[in-house]
């Protein structure tokens, strides 16, 4: 017959021993005396057949069993630890998980979430910057905003925004690169290259034409922050780059062509939404994403 699991209290006593080397530490931090500390380690040993613990001077020290439970007891802690969290937003009616890419977030949603707030000053955004989640469980995410349509298993998936990408340089730059024709203008300042796209362009080598590359990056708010530090001329998603843009921390460059990207989708699930908030921000998101 198994046997019954040990009281909570007895796995905190042994965790907090294993980690301070102490009793008398352990005692402290969970607010016990020592001798409780102490009742809570022998009543887990009597559990698990064999001491944990031997002496150590002041201290004790885990025998080898002791250090491998101490395993077994941490990640079952982080794991109750991590459950509470996931389940954190389930506390407020007004709150929505929406997962998108960090690059998407700080570009075009986060300038845009104080309009989102102004309406529902109760709602609560649980921001998850992943990017191209394709699953929807209902419990760690509501809305996706992705560059895949993701249907079936209960998701429907409706067009949000389309993007390109396009060339961008500092305000210190522009003054003297706007006036240039295409593609003379590629040969007065160093290209910022994206790791995973070394081409810079689909059109550049066509060109055939002498450039000069400044720096290769290999995350899209770099190469963003990187032109707007005047390094050169970077091809960033529109998308990414709009609060820049709009703030005039960086130029567009339009004699340079731009590139099309993927189309990014709006994905919920079809069942009934988990709070409220979820269809709020869905067509909120819908409605600001038609004005863009």
């Amino acid at each position: 017959m198994e046997k019954r699991l040990p009281p909570l209290q007895s796995l905190l006593a042994f965790e907090a021993t294993a980690r301070l080397g102490s009793f008398t530490k352990a005692a402290q931090e969970l607010a016990l005396t020592q001798s409780a500390i102490s009742h809570q380690i022998q009543h887990l040993e009597q559990w698990v057949g064999q001491a944990l613990f031997s002496r150590l001077g002041r201290g004790v020290k885990l025998t080898a069993a002791g250090e491998l439970f101490s395993q077994t007891v941490a990640s079952a802690l982080n794991t109750l630890r991590d459950g509470r969290e996931r389940i954190e937003p389930y506390r407020n009616p007004d709150s929505v998980l929406l997962a998108c890419g960090a690059d998407f977030a700080g570009g075009w949603l986060m300038p845009r979430l104080r309009q989102l707030r102004a309406r529902y000053p109760r709602m609560e955004v649980w921001l998850i910057t992943q990017d191209e989640l394709r699953e929807i469980d209902r419990i760690d995410v509501d809305l996706i905003i992705s560059t895949q349509e993701l249907r079936g298993g209960q998701m429907s998936s409706v067009p949000l925004l389309d993007d390109h990408a396009l060339a961008v340089c500092g305000a210190g730059s522009a003054s003297h690169l706007l006036p240039l024709p295409f593609p003379d203008v590629l040969a007065a300042a160093p290209l910022i290259i994206d790791e995973h796209y070394p081409e810079w362009a689909p059109w550049l080598a066509a060109q055939d034409m002498a450039t000069t590359r400044a720096i290769t990056i290999d995350a899209a708010r770099l190469r963003l922050d990187a032109a707007q530090e005047e390094l050169g001329i970077a091809m960033v998603p529109r998308l990414q780059a709009d609060a820049a843009l709009r703030r005039g921390l960086v130029h567009a460059l339009p004699q340079i062509p731009t590139v099309a990207l993927p189309r990014l989708w709006l994905t919920r699930s079809t069942l009934a939404p988990r709070t409220p908030a979820v269809q709020l921000a869905f067509d909120w998101l819908c409605e600001v994403s038609a004005s863009t």
